[in-house]
């Protein structure tokens, strides 16, 4: 009995472990993103803090701070529901606003090695 605890006990450490790995579900939940991305004045003002051009407002402030982690881990930390949205995003930027991609792109990539990864990350994403 001793011995099937201890797994037990590790199971459970390990579960937990990852469940704090992971970013809150909640987290970014109340924001619209097809709102943020349909409006055009709103949609700049998150690039222009991403890129720290303007100021931020306390969701962009939050979300530029996550974009280097997201961008080098394809946002492996995201649930599925943050994935599908900043893969959103994400394509959203690029098909419309390719100059403002251009500038996101060299600020958080500057060698552009994560260019295929950020693609596939889209794809797989919006196919969640």
């Amino acid at each position: 009995m001793t011995r099937a605890w201890s797994l037990a006990c590790l199971l459970a450490v390990i579960l937990l472990a990852e469940a704090v790995e992971k970013y809150e579900e909640g987290r970014f939940a109340h924001i619209n993103v097809d709102e943020v991305l349909g409006n055009q004045r709103i949609l700049g003002s998150f690039i222009k803090c991403f890129l720290e051009e303007g100021p931020c407002t306390a969701d962009a402030r939050d979300m530029k701070k996550l974009l280097p982690e997201v961008i080098d881990s394809n946002c492996e930390r995201c649930t599925d529901n943050q994935k599908k949205m900043m893969a959103k995003a994400v394509k959203h930027v690029k098909d419309t606003r390719p100059e403002d991609w251009e500038k996101l792109a060299n600020k958080y990539d500057p060698a552009h090695a994560k260019t295929e990864d950020i693609d596939k990350f889209i794809s797989d994403s919006l196919a969640l």
